[in-house]
């Protein structure tokens, strides 16, 4: 197609809505001129002519359907099942059911957890478990040595119940351990901690993040950061 015969389609169809607006201000905007919508789906004559022919290279390279897409207990994480059939997980011997989340392997065991969680009190008691494995660390804690890791595993449970979409859990967490850090209830002044904790951005999740609608923003801000006694060190952002 030569340069001068080029044209926008958004544009056009702006434009049409526009006028006929303008002159038919109660009527419904007609749908699109065909030359703005010739180019965005192939001839049908070609379809027609190149059906035969597909047909035959889709058995010839033996094509078949994607399995569907199964809403699990994750919600929006789609799990596709093989068409084998095959349990990989099992083979690997990732059958064994965790009962309890250890503090030397935290984060696997509470993936493998949640993962095989069936109801919302389940995910409920993990999330807890892995909350006390975290307040433990920052307790024990021999200055800043056990901040990092502490730290990665509030990001992974905060990101597992965003996909889950169970944000009050995580929010519920995040309110209980800021009242435990500033009442130095765990391990004395651990308010470097808090500090550590806000600058990772690992506040409460608010309706912004991942459609997880429990809290809108401006209350995450007024309450959840309200009379922070840390104003010499961070901004009232997240």
């Amino acid at each position: 197609m030569p340069m001068s015969d080029t044209f926008s389609p958004v544009l056009h169809r702006i434009d049409q809505a526009v006028r006929w607006r303008a002159v038919h201000p109660t009527e419904p905007i007609p749908p699109p001129y065909e030359i703005l919508t010739r180019y965005s789906r192939p001839p049908a004559d070609l379809v027609s002519q190149s059906e035969r022919r597909l047909k035959k290279l889709m058995a010839a390279a033996d094509v078949k359907k994607v399995p569907p897409k199964v809403q699990g207990r994750r919600r929006n994480r789609n799990e596709v099942k093989p068409l084998s059939g095959l349990n990989v997980e099992a083979l690997l011997g990732g059958d064994k059911k965790k009962t309890r989340i250890s503090s030397q392997n935290a984060i696997p065991d509470f993936r493998q957890m949640i993962n095989n969680s069936d109801s919302i009190d389940g995910i409920r008691e993990t999330a807890q478990q892995l909350g006390a494995v975290i307040e433990a660390r920052i307790k024990n804690s021999f200055g800043d040595i056990g901040y990092a890791r502490a730290l990665e595993e509030i990001r992974v449970m905060r990101e597992e119940l965003i996909e889950l979409e169970e944000p009050e859990i995580y929010n519920d967490f995040a309110k209980d351990l800021k009242r435990k850090l500033l009442s130095e209830q765990l391990g004395g002044n651990r308010k470097d901690f808090w500090w550590e904790f806000r600058k990772s951005k690992l506040g409460i999740i608010d309706a912004t993040e991942e459609d997880a609608k429990a809290v809108c923003r401006k209350h995450a801000l007024n309450r959840f950061f309200k009379k922070l006694p840390l104003t010499e060190h961070v901004s009232s952002g997240l």
